[in-house]
């Protein structure tokens, strides 16, 4: 299974990465206020080359298991951010969004995070879709909330990065729930 790219919504374009992504990808990866709540620090410019690296690699991986994707605005061909399905386990996959910072509060997150929802039950045939996010970060809740995740559990301590113990909520989707809610 396979999520067919590219991925579209009324606005957006999600596609994989490419090493020419590295300008738009770095301006949004090195923004202090971006990253504020992601586990990595604002990234130099050796490691969003290194990541951009990594998600080139990751779209040969068979069976691939890592969608990290290049959010395109559709409207004038700009990436604007990023966003993934991983999956962690056979049935489940992680869900996750970055934006650069003059494209938050126009629906972007909310729009790709449902079509990433989407594409994880109907392509990948997940039976899960899971995300966590920092309990200060309530814009990510939002979208989260948007997308049809519900909160399940608050993680206190439970990921040491950045040289801090990080405390995030739990949300998830489950497969039968989100067909519940599409026939409902």
């Amino acid at each position: 299974m396979a999520v067919r790219l590219p991925l579209r919504t009324a606005r957006l374009i999600a596609r994989d990465f490419e090493p020419s992504d590295f300008d738009a990808v770095h301006a949004y990866a090195s923004d202090p206020e971006v990253t504020r709540f992601m586990f990595f620090a604002p990234r130099t410019a050796d490691e969003t080359f290194a990541y951009l690296e990594r998600m080139v690699a990751t779209q040969r991986q068979v069976p691939r298991t890592v969608w990290e994707l290049a959010v395109i605005r559709a409207a004038d061909g700009r990436l604007i951010g990023g966003c993934d399905l991983t999956l962690e386990q056979p049935r489940e996959a992680d869900l996750g969004f970055i934006f650069a910072r003059d494209a938050w509060a126009h629906g972007y997150a909310s729009e790709i995070a449902r079509a990433l929802v989407r594409a994880g039950f109907e392509e990948l045939g997940v039976d899960r879709v899971f995300a966590t996010c920092d309990v200060d970060n309530h814009a990510s809740a939002r979208v989260l909330e948007h997308a049809g995740l519900t909160r399940e559990a608050r993680l206190d301590r439970h990921k040491f990065a950045r040289d801090r113990w990080w405390t995030s909520f739990l949300y998830s989707l489950r497969r039968d729930d989100w067909l519940a809610h599409r026939e409902g």
